[in-house]
């Protein structure tokens, strides 16, 4: 609702008086009608500049997450493998031979190398 004429005029003339009055609480009470820094925030460009730059952040980040889930698999313990296996790591499935089964191997070479005997 706006003011009258003489309503604004009777204002004025109450605050040239309080400030002939009382300078100090003059310029306090002026420090009120002064747009401060959230004024900037509230215009409908900021805001939409505000909501873009999340949405970047937002992509940059999901970008750099994805990115680094190859070197997750290939991190020391197994990555994901190692839960799988119950524990194990995939070079331990791989069980060497037995040794009586390499030796009897050795031997049986060199007698068929030989050619006869």
């Amino acid at each position: 609702m706006a003011l009258s004429m003489d309503e604004q005029r009777m204002l004025a003339e109450i605050e040239r008086r309080l400030a002939d009055e009382d300078p100090g609480l003059a310029a306090r009470l002026s420090s009120f009608k002064r747009p401060g820094p959230a004024v900037k925030f509230r215009s409908p460009r900021s805001r939409v500049i505000g909501s873009l730059f999340a949405v970047a952040a937002v992509l940059v980040l999901s970008v750099t997450v994805y990115a680094m889930i190859p070197f997750r698999a290939h991190a020391p313990g197994g990555g994901a493998r190692s839960q799988a296996t119950g524990g194990a790591s995939t070079s331990a499935s791989v069980k060497p031979a037995p040794k009586s089964a390499t030796a009897s191997a050795a031997t049986a070479t060199p007698s068929r190398l030989g050619g006869g005997g």
